[in-house]
């Protein structure tokens, strides 16, 4: 049977830290032998990189490791937003199997490569249906290009994970992939046979206003909605919004959102994007995303009451949907939510579980998270994405 278990500690000492998630793991997974291990440490404990692989190879013989050094860990229902923080999850996955890969910038296939080139770079084919968990430095290596590469290689595989948030500059990060402690690239875990991944991924935004169709665009700077200028049409959302929605949009938390589905209903899924800044000459916006005319738009709004309405409409839509039978759960969260947003601790756990009570979840705080938004898979910010492990079969 697929068993996951959890665990975090906030020990400050490394070989402490390990010994009180390994003895975590191991109860849960009841003398099950682990497949695939996901190890997150604060940097207090990146210099001690080697001591986490011999040991968790040690403990765990066999399992596919992946891992990172990270500005806060999830596990065991706890979020330590620390440096000495270490979480540990281990996957039993009877009848799958794990590959693990590593990519560097200089392996990216060229533009106009074939599928092919791309499903070369993590040695699976597209007929064994692959989930991917993915940790990626953001200094060394474009995380987007990668995800991009997997849809158009993969359009019915699921890519989840994050940018690693433990490093202070170039050269300083830490991944973890099998034997090897490296500093630069992108590492990951394919997932095939009988195991999948079902995203969930809270965008802590909530919409305003009329939906607004593009009239007027260039690249990134979205110059006209509805034939007025963007920034007239902002003010216009803002001038008829409620007190509320007009004091978050002064606190700079106006966004887009961008339909992901140009069939769907008007509430269907948005990819929320950041305004950027405005046209220096003129009335446009400009936005985290290229643009295109005829892509409908809507205004949102974020602060923790819309954060966490959106965190718990999202994980209600997974429990009563397909994540209904997960076994466990990898949270890749925003370094700008946990405490920083919400005021109190282990908010995004507390809200899984409760949604998902008994399901172990963990991962870590990161500078950028990876999740799907309609078809299509993105690089986030400020977003929760999870990835709900279940067997493909049931």
């Amino acid at each position: 049977m697929m068993r996951f278990a959890s665990a975090a500690t906030p020990e400050a000492e490394t070989r402490a830290a390990l010994d009180r998630v390994v003895a975590g793991v191991r109860d849960g997974l009841a003398g099950e032998r682990a497949d695939a291990l996901f190890v997150f440490f604060g940097p207090a404990h990146a210099p001690a990189a080697e001591t986490i692989r011999d040991r968790l190879r040690a403990a765990f013989p066999g399992a596919k490791l992946v891992g990172c050094a990270a500005g806060g860990v999830i596990g065991g229902g706890r979020e330590f937003e620390s440096p000495r923080g270490l979480s540990l999850c281990a996957a039993r996955l009877p009848d799958a199997e794990v590959v693990e890969f590593h990519v560097e910038t200089s392996d990216l296939p060229s533009p106009d490569a074939g599928p092919s080139a791309w499903q070369r770079l993590v040695a699976v084919e597209p007929s064994a249906r692959p989930s991917f968990v993915l940790v990626v430095d953001p200094y060394s290596f474009p995380a987007q290009v990668l995800v991009a590469g997997l849809d158009f290689a993969y359009p019915e595989a699921i890519t989840v994970g994050g940018l690693a948030s433990g490093a202070s500059g170039p050269g300083d990060q830490t991944l973890l992939l099998g034997e090897r402690v490296l500093r630069a690239g992108a590492v990951g875990l394919a997932l095939t046979g009988d195991v999948t991944i079902v995203p969930a991924v809270a965008q802590g935004c909530r919409p305003i206003g009329p939906v607004l169709t593009v009239t007027r665009c260039e690249e990134n700077l979205l110059q006209e909605l509805d034939g007025r200028s963007a920034l007239e049409a902002a003010h216009r959302v803002l001038r008829e919004a409620g007190d509320r929605d007009r004091e978050l949009a002064r606190a700079a938390a106006l966004f887009v959102g961008l339909e992901t589905d140009p069939f769907g209903p008007a509430d269907a899924h948005w990819l929320v994007r950041n305004i950027l800044g405005r046209e220096r000459d003129g009335g446009g916006l400009y936005v985290g995303e290229r643009l295109r005319p005829g892509r409908r738009v809507r205004f949102h709004v974020r602060d923790r009451v819309s954060s966490s309405e959106d965190l718990d409409r999202t994980l209600l839509s997974a429990h009563d949907g397909p994540g209904n039978g997960c076994r466990g759960a990898l949270l890749f969260s925003c370094l700008g939510r946990g405490m920083h947003l919400y005021g109190v601790p282990d908010h995004d756990t507390r809200a899984f579980n409760a949604r998902f009570p008994g399901v172990p979840v963990g991962g870590f705080f990161c500078s950028g998270e990876i999740g799907p938004v309609g078809d299509q898979t993105h690089l986030h910010g400020f977003t929760s994405s999870f990835g709900l492990l279940r067997p493909r079969r049931t």
